[in-house]
């Protein structure tokens, strides 16, 4: 049944042959199915107009090697592949018009042109499809090459099928000797068999040329879609990250700011208490009067001058450098990760984009299966910092906690000085005042040297807990993006492998 139905459709093939006679090929005669001939030649000419349609292929913004060297070779590829269908198309259509009776001056550059464009395909071609491969673009390279070894096989018979049609002219030609080649003598030689041979080669030759437009255009389309994968990625890693950097360092400077301020307030209520005892020691009428008072007086000055602003300048600006070196340093660091996160150097973000443009057999589909869990990695490698500064922002907590604490313990130096210094104010006895002034400003004099030292062990502690912070903030940061570039990196690389190997039904 199906060989009646294929010679069935090749009579009337033939019969059209025969009914659309067209004078051409080098003779001034008609020859049968030149029509057919023309619009596969015309198809042929519209599927190249569609793959030099493809041009320009984009700008590669992210400039990784890769892409760009596959951009030129493609583009190389359309702009060759146009030029040598052109040369085919054009010989074919002065073949069309010769009709001088030389028959090979008409086939000559047709049969060239066949024969030029082979070996572009066969050389050219394969070169590129070659140069593809070493980028470990195999999937590219093996789709080119499979379409150009068809193609190749394709032209070499058409040019065959060509030749025999000549040949068979220059054979009615030669047996018409100095008279003019009539149909019924071309037709002894030139069978309408020959000319079906000469479509059908035509015909099969132009049914593979598709199949090249489709692959350039999936490259272009996995070019396009890979650079805007790496463009985004850069534009990630310079935006979201400043912006989450910036988030990080205010939330420590709010909880470091805080701490200093009630600091501040702290030493400022506690220099106002010093004022007011140092002035109602010196009004106390019954000691101003003694020969020791001198004595008492400079261990109040030295109570009424330990909180000041100018006393407490040093260990303030210590302080403040300390805490603004925790944000410093961290906006430093994030800045110097951020900067080593290379997008077109990471090997998991090259890999995706090598399984995608390399378009092997599930390329697409796994650079879509995994593109989204990258772009996160890059996100969460700095969005996990949160569980860093959360722990510092309580310890800096705990800190603040302390340091009250610590400054409820300096009010208890000095808070009962005033009612103290009233007992000797009480006596009227000269020496026996002058012993208890002598007394107390020996006691006072010792407890405020100490007061002093608390107040430095009080900065000190401060000082020492903001380097700690910023030590552990520097190295949880560090261990964060050592999980995410290295950890989870290795894990979806793994995956990546298996499902470009494996596709949908691997073990990924």
């Amino acid at each position: 049944m199906n060989r009646l139905v294929l010679a069935f459709g090749i009579v009337c093939l033939l019969q059209g042959l025969s009914a659309e006679p067209r004078p051409e090929f080098g003779l001034s005669i008609e020859i049968a199915g030149s029509s057919k001939l023309t619009a596969v030649s015309d198809q042929v000419g519209t599927i190249k107009g569609e793959i030099k349609g493809l041009l320009p292929i984009g700008t590669i913004s992210s400039l990784l090697p890769s892409l760009l060297t596959t951009k030129e070779k493609v583009e190389a590829i359309i702009n060759s592949f146009e030029s040598k269908v052109n040369d085919i198309t054009l010989a074919y259509t002065n073949l069309l018009s010769a009709s001088n009776n030389d028959v090979d001056a008409a086939f000559g550059p047709f049969v060239d042109a066949i024969g030029a464009t082979q070996t572009f395909v066969s050389v050219q071609g394969l070169a590129v499809a070659d140069a593809l491969s070493a980028l470990t673009f195999t999937g590219i390279s093996d789709q080119l090459k499979d379409a150009f070894s068809r193609i190749n096989l394709g032209l070499g018979d058409l040019r065959t099928k060509t030749v025999s049609v000549k040949d068979a002219i220059l054979a009615a030609v030669t047996a018409a000797g100095s008279d003019t080649v009539t149909e019924e003598g071309l037709r002894q030689f030139l069978t309408l068999k020959k000319m079906y041979d000469l479509l059908r080669s035509a015909t099969t030759l132009r049914s593979y040329l598709p199949l090249v437009k489709y692959i350039l255009l999936t490259v272009k389309e996995n070019l396009a879609e890979a650079d805007s994968f790496l463009m985004n990625l850069k534009d990630q890693l310079a935006g979201d990250v400043s912006s989450v950097a910036e988030s990080f360092t205010s939330a420590i400077d709010a909880k470091t700011s805080a701490i200093k301020d009630e600091v501040a307030n702290k030493f400022a209520t506690d220099a106002t208490r010093a004022d007011e005892i140092f002035a109602a020691v010196s009004g106390l009428t019954g000691i101003v009067s003694a020969t020791k008072f001198s004595d008492l007086q400079a261990a109040m000055l030295v109570l009424k001058n330990l909180f000041t602003t100018a006393e407490l300048s040093a260990q303030t600006t210590a302080l403040s450098q300390a805490f603004a070196s925790i944000t410093t340093q961290l906006a430093s660091r994030i800045t110097a990760l951020q900067a080593s996160a290379s997008v077109t150097d990471n090997p998991l973000v090259i890999s995706l984009v090598n399984n995608l443009v390399g378009n092997d057999e599930y390329g697409r589909y796994c650079y879509h299966k995994y593109k989204d869990l990258v772009e996160n990695l890059f996100d969460l490698s700095f969005d996990a910092g949160w569980q860093c500064i959360d722990k510092e922002i309580l310890r800096l907590e705990h800190l603040r906690v302390t340091l009250e604490l610590i400054f409820e313990l300096l009010a208890y130096d000095f808070d009962e000085v005033a009612s103290q210094v009233t007992v000797c104010d009480k006596l009227t006895n000269a020496d026996n005042l002058n012993a208890c002034i002598s007394s107390l400003s020996s006691f006072y004099t010792e407890l405020f040297t100490a007061t002093k030292a608390k107040v430095g062990v009080l900065f000190q502690l401060a000082i020492d807990e903001a380097v700690a912070v910023e030590n552990r903030l520097l190295i949880c940061f560090e261990l964060v993006n050592l999980d995410t570039s290295i950890t989870q990196v290795a894990e979806i690389s793994a995956d990546l492998e298996i499902c470009s190997v494996q596709g949908p039904n691997g073990s990924d």
